[in-house]
């Protein structure tokens, strides 16, 4: 497993994911709207006082929005745990742009240039190593033990 790719596409994909909660949330919105009753005269029920085809359907939709629930709260967890990595990354002695540098280059998608001129640097090439340094620092932080020996 390729660790820093890895945490470089959590980050590089953190802006879709951001708008897939929207997206999220209007399906659940539908599927709730959906699963009430359309039409009570055009109903009829058997014994149980349910049509099976719409306990069926019912059973369906409580599923379908059982696993968009379940997707929008990882969803919201996973970014959560990828801003808290990006300020505790940044906490230590000398990485201080880390964070910073990570969202500008993947999140924001900031050219490099004004990358370096927004913090104070006067090179592209410092750029990339802070850059280089940050994700592998986040990799870390993401996968654990299992970065470290794939270094």
């Amino acid at each position: 497993m390729n660790y820093i790719r890895e945490a470089e596409n959590y980050l590089y994909y953190y802006r879709d994911m951001k708008k897939s909660l929207d997206q999220l949330e209007k399906q659940i919105n539908k599927l709730i709207s959906k699963a009430g009753p359309h039409d009570l005269k055009a109903m009829t029920f058997d014994q149980t006082g349910i049509r099976h085809s719409q306990q069926d359907e019912a059973i369906n939709i409580l599923f379908q929005l059982q696993k968009l629930i379940e997707n929008r709260e990882k969803t919201e967890e996973k970014l959560k745990k990828i801003d808290e990595l990006l300020d505790s990354i940044s906490q230590d002695e000398g990485c201080e742009l880390y964070g910073t540098v990570l969202r500008k280059w993947y999140i924001e998608r900031i050219p490099k240039e004004e990358i370096a001129e927004e913090i104070g640097y006067s090179s592209r090439t410092s750029i990339y190593t802070i850059r280089a340094r940050a994700i592998r620092k986040l990799a870390v932080r993401l996968f654990g033990i299992g970065m470290v020996e794939n270094l």
